[in-house]
Parts: C-alpha cells; sequence; structure tokens
C-alpha cells in the first residue's frame, strides 16, 4: 500500500444538505476507502466533511455537493486550473451513492488518465464494426461498470457505489477471482446493468463505450480523443458522452429537501483557494 495518504474532502454547497448529513456520509466514505476500497487498489486515503468550502486545506480533493448545476457538463470530475481533481455532484435522494462513485473514480485515478490495454468486452456484438479489434486501452473507471444503484451496498447505513477490482483488467477470467467488490461482475471488462465501460483503438484514438441498458448492449462511438487544453482524458471522454447524450437528462437529477444547512466555525481558512473553484465551475458551464 502505498505510504503518500491522498485526501479527500466532502462539503456541500446546497442548502438541501447540513453539515451533519455532510459528516455521517464522509464517515461512510473513509470506512469505505480504509476497510474496503483501500486493501483492494493499494490505496491509504482520508475522506473527512467540512462546513464550507474555504475550510478544505489545500492538499485535500473535494467532492463539492451543489443543488446548482443546471448544466450537464459540471456534474462529475475535473480539474481545476492547477492540475489538481475534484468532482461535483448533484444534490438529490441518492447523492451519497454518487458522492461515493466520484471519491473511489478519485482515489483511483486522481488525474484522470490512467488507461490498462486488454480484450474488448465480451458483450461487443459480433456485428459490430469493431468487433475485430484486437486490443484497446480501457479508461479506468472503477465504478462505471458496476454503477446501478441496484448494486450499491450500505455503510453505516448509508447506501454506497460498488466498483470493481484490478482483476477486472485480467486477460483470462478465473474460478474465485473477484472482479469487483460485490461480487456481481463475474468476468474481466464485462458491463452490469445500467453500467458501461469506455475504451479506446490504440491505432486509431478513435473511442467508444459499451452500454448496458435494460438488457440491451449498445457500442457507442466518442469518435477520436486527444487529450488537449490540459483537460485529462476522463474530461474529454465524458465531453463526448455528453454530446452524445444531449437530449437526455445526462447527470442532472430532480433535486430534493434534504435538509437545512448548519452554520459552524470555519476550521481552515482557505478563501483564495475556494474563491478559484468556484470560479473555475462558473467557466465550465
Amino acid at each position: 500500500m502505498s505510504t503518500l495518504i491522498r485526501h479527500v474532502a466532502l462539503v456541500s454547497e446546497s442548502q438541501s444538505v447540513s453539515f451533519s448529513q455532510v459528516s455521517t456520509v464522509a464517515a461512510a466514505l473513509q470506512k469505505q476507502a480504509t476497510r474496503d476500497f483501500g486493501p483492494i487498489w493499494g490505496v491509504n486515503a482520508t475522506v473527512d466533511g467540512f462546513d464550507k468550502l474555504e475550510s478544505v486545506p489545500l492538499d485535500y480533493w473535494p467532492v463539492i455537493l451543489r443543488d446548482d448545476i443546471h448544466e450537464p457538463g459540471i456534474a462529475g470530475f475535473h480539474t481545476d486550473n492547477h492540475g489538481q481533481p475534484f468532482s461535483l455532484v448533484q444534490v438529490d435522494e441518492n447523492w451519497p451513492l454518487t458522492a461515493s462513485h466520484e471519491a473511489c473514480e478519485m482515489l483511483a485515478d486522481p488525474f484522470g488518465n490512467r488507461t490498462v490495454a486488454g480484450a474488448l468486452p465480451p458483450q461487443t456484438p459480433s456485428q459490430s464494426p469493431i468487433s475485430g479489434l484486437e486490443r484497446v486501452l480501457y479508461l479506468v473507471e472503477v465504478c462505471d461498470p458496476c454503477e446501478d444503484g441496484s448494486f450499491a451496498y450500505p455503510v453505516n447505513g448509508v447506501q454506497l457505489s460498488d466498483f470493481i477490482t484490478p482483476h477486472y483488467y485480467d486477460p483470462n477470467g478465473n474460478t474465485g477471482v473477484q472482479y469487483s467488490f460485490r461480487g456481481n461482475v463475474r468476468e474481466p471488462h464485462s458491463v452490469l446493468e445500467g453500467g458501461y465501460v469506455s475504451f479506446g483503438n490504440p491505432v486509431d484514438n478513435n473511442w467508444y463505450q459499451i452500454v448496458v441498458n435494460n438488457g440491451v448492449v449498445e457500442v457507442r462511438e466518442l469518435g477520436v480523443i486527444t487529450v488537449t487544453n490540459g483537460q485529462s482524458l476522463r474530461e474529454m471522454v465524458d465531453s463526448r458522452v455528453r454530446g452524445a447524450r444531449k437530449h437526455e437528462y445526462y447527470r442532472i437529477k430532480r433535486r430534493s429537501i434534504l435538509g437545512a444547512q448548519s452554520t459552524l466555525p470555519m476550521a481552515y481558512a482557505n478563501s483564495a483557494r475556494a474563491t478559484r473553484l468556484r470560479e473555475h465551475i462558473i467557466a465550465l458551464k
């Protein structure tokens, strides 16, 4: 396990989520990171709740809860203008599940560029134009293949995201191998109902996704992706997905009132970084 500790901050900028709720979910995320995720992915991490963005120390990666995310391009993973990761989560009735998803993916691949070579997903339709590809590059997104809420599991009574293990990228399947934490993924590179996996053709840089919805397997073509302007590969892939799903209510869900905001004293002042992050978020719209 790495001796360099990764620090994640959970912080609410929503009137609907109180600091008490943030603290409860942060404790569950900490247990998930320490007990479940860390030993499997070789990550040493802390997850702490903070009362406001100004309270978050400089070396923490924020997961920011907001109820004013009105553009699909805002939710999810981003890097700030110093190249440091942060995530934005839309507040709805399932926001702890989404926060868990973002925290796990941030811990596994903080900078959004990690790839692993492998064979095509076994669910690739035989008539698909990509069925002849022998090797592809998988973007490491540890919650996407099993992201549907039906595969969530409780930690401290909070429903958190399932995640794949490094064996997901094995070249061949083996009996008794754990491909996801909850054991629902049964073979390498496969996708569960409601999930997806992203991969690129290393020859021409075309990227694709295998998506499973209502038992139907779809190949989503994302086109040629070349990382530019300081954006990570994950950000670029997400951008193409938003384009492909521009007519859907993608990543934007109905708001729900979850509680009143708590007022607590500021533990660590860092208003400059908070201001910079808010400006960066505005620029994403």
